[in-house]
C-alpha cells in the first residue's frame, strides 16, 4: 500500500482512500479517518481501560480468562479469541494457536521450527509459538494472500 501525505495551508482536511477491493485493512483505515477508531475494553487492577488494537502484542487465554499483553503490562479483556481475530483481523490480529491471537504488526522476527511450527519474536522480546495448524495461514497472510478463517 502506498501512502501519500500532503500538508495544506488552508481549506478543510480531506482523506481520499483508493482501493481495489474492500478488505479489513481498508475498513480499519476508513474507521480511523471517520473518527470511529474502535477500542478494546480491558481491566487492570480494578481500573477499566480502553486499548487501541495497535497497542496489543498478543492476547492469550489462561485459566479461563483472556489477557492482553502490551509492551510492559498485562490487562484482562472480555472478548473471546475468536471475536478478536474476526473483528481485528484487518488490523493484524491473527489466530496463531488454540489459546492465542497475536498482532502480526508487532512481530520483529520469525524462525521456522521443527514440526512445521514458527517461532515469532515480538518487538518487546517475548517469543510466541505459532502452531502448525496456523503456520501455513500465517505464511500466506504475510505474502498477501489471506484466506478467510473458520
Amino acid at each position: 500500500m502506498r501512502l501519500e501525505l500532503e500538508q495544506i495551508d488552508h481549506g478543510e482536511d480531506e482523506v481520499i482512500l483508493r482501493y481495489r477491493e474492500m478488505n479489513g485493512q481498508v475498513e480499519a483505515i476508513a474507521a480511523i479517518a471517520r473518527g470511529m477508531d474502535p477500542r478494546i475494553c480491558a481491566s487492570m487492577d480494578g481500573v477499566r481501560l480502553l486499548l487501541r488494537p495497535e497497542e496489543i502484542f498478543y492476547v492469550e487465554s489462561v485459566d479461563g480468562g483472556n489477557f492482553a499483553y502490551l509492551a510492559d503490562q498485562v490487562c484482562r479483556v472480555s472478548e473471546s479469541l475468536g471475536e478478536l481475530a474476526a473483528y481485528y483481523g484487518g488490523r493484524g490480529f491473527f489466530r496463531c494457536s488454540k489459546s492465542m491471537v497475536l498482532n502480526i504488526h508487532k512481530i520483529s522476527r520469525l524462525k521456522s521450527e521443527p514440526g512445521n511450527r514458527i517461532r515469532a519474536t515480538m518487538e518487546n522480546g517475548e517469543q510466541v509459538m505459532i502452531s502448525r495448524k496456523y503456520a501455513g495461514l500465517l505464511r500466506r497472510t504475510l505474502q498477501g494472500g489471506r484466506d478467510d478463517e473458520e
